[in-house]
């Protein structure tokens, strides 16, 4: 498995990493992306980056937020670096992937994605060794609903980059959006394949869920592009002033990484004794807010009507087994929703109806009602069953190279 060196992020999740370190080698190479410069020229100055890239919350209720540098990193990443902020990883990826390759000697090339510039990595072994080359797609590319590009010049070079990686891959596997990839690619269809995100039972199994007291609704993950939690919290003032002797038992707890607009929202709606922001946090850590909380929060873009995406967070959420509020528009989450049983699935800017549906779960916790799920459905979406099927086209790729 190859990979970047470390990088300045926000939140790194070491135990995700423990759970792969006895089945795969890791190699990591430099790179010269903003991140991890600026993880070097921190090291270099002893931490005297920190407070330019990051200014610390010390309050239980605060998050990390960015900085100067960390503004001046996400315009340069929009404008300037394309694909995204990884295409000067290129460079050493392709090196130390060309040595592994002639090391190893692979049947197979993987690439998973985002960020997409290993999408250019994969093309460029591809084309020197003339390997089968799978290309993993977690997160869509030039058609993701909610990357904001700033200009169609952008939009239009990234097009071009997915199109050359379409026309070598001998194999596409997707998380979500097959309809939309073989309309897009007609003449490439057949390489498609959905490929979901899962979740897996051992993260789980030996989690002991929290004794928390009152109502408790979770978030976990980020905010970006059209995600936004501003029709969530003006339902939820709106609700707490029409049922004030809510606010006792009603906690909202937000788990990941925020900006600074997301802090003002909590206080413009007076939601402070409510809502608690908490910076990000280990995976086994997350896992255990998920089993306490009495339902759990799922955010889309709040503005569109339709979308395709799949948050990878969705799997987890109905393996968890509480309910769900998800304030999403239509679309292939909302249908996995609804499959799985369990959720209440709203407009994201419809406050009458978020309001309703914070009642609604409030009544059944009172109630102590449980969601009734449809199991078998559930665990197709078990990383082991979607293991079978990466292994099966794997096979088929090396097979149809051996014939």
């Amino acid at each position: 498995m190859l990979t970047v060196k470390s990088t300045y992020i926000r939140g790194e999740d070491q135990s995700l990493i423990e759970e792969i370190k006895d089945i795969a080698r890791i190699e990591r190479t430099s790179s010269l992306d903003p991140k991890r410069v600026f993880y070097l020229l921190n090291n270099l100055f002893k931490s005297s980056l920190s407070s330019s890239l990051y200014k610390k919350g010390s309050s239980a209720k605060s998050s990390n937020s960015p900085g100067a540098l960390w503004k001046i990193f996400s315009s340069l990443r929009n404008w300037a670096l394309v694909p995204d902020e990884m295409i000067g990883w290129v460079p050493f990826a392709l090196f130390r992937g060309w040595r592994i390759i002639r090391r190893e000697k692979p049947v197979v090339i993987i690439t998973s994605s985002s960020p997409h510039s290993v999408q250019l990595v994969g093309i460029l072994l591809k084309k020197i060794f003339h390997l089968p080359w799978l290309a993993d797609f977690r997160d869509a590319w030039a058609r993701h609903p909610y990357y904001p590009y700033p200009t169609n010049f952008h939009r239009w070079l990234n097009r071009t980059m997915e199109e050359i990686a379409v026309k070598n891959a001998d194999a596409i596997t997707l998380a979500y959006g097959l309809d939309s990839a073989q309309k897009a690619y007609p003449q490439f269809k057949n390489k498609f394949r959905l490929l979901h995100n899962g979740f897996n039972e051992k993260d789980f199994a030996e989690v002991q869920a929290m004794n928390l007291s009152g109502f408790n609704l979770v978030y976990l993950g980020a905010f970006y592009g059209t995600q936004t939690p501003i029709y969530f919290f003006q339902a939820l003032k709106n609700l707490l002033s029409e049922r004030p002797e809510l606010k006792d038992e009603l906690k909202v707890t937000l788990i990941g990484t925020f900006n600074p607009e997301h802090l003002k929202m909590v206080s413009d709606y007076g939601l402070e004794n409510s809502v608690c922001l908490k910076q990000y946090m280990p995976h086994n850590q997350i896992t255990r807010w998920m089993l306490s909380a009495d339902a759990l929060l799922l955010f889309l873009g709040s503005e569109i009507k339709e979308s395709m995406v799949i948050p990878g967070k969705v799997f987890e959420y109905i393996r968890a087994g509480v309910w769900i509020l998800a304030m999403i528009p239509e679309g292939e989450t909302a249908e996995i929703l609804r499959n799985a049983g369990g959720a209440l699935i709203v407009p994201g800017n419809d406050l009458r109806k978020i309001q309703e549906a914070l009642l609604e779960l409030y009544q059944y916790y009172k109630q102590g009602k449980k969601p009734v799920q449809n199991q078998e459905y559930i665990w197709t979406k078990e990383e082991t069953q979607l293991k079978k099927e990466m292994s099966k086209l794997i096979l088929s790729l090396t097979g149809q190279r051996q014939s």
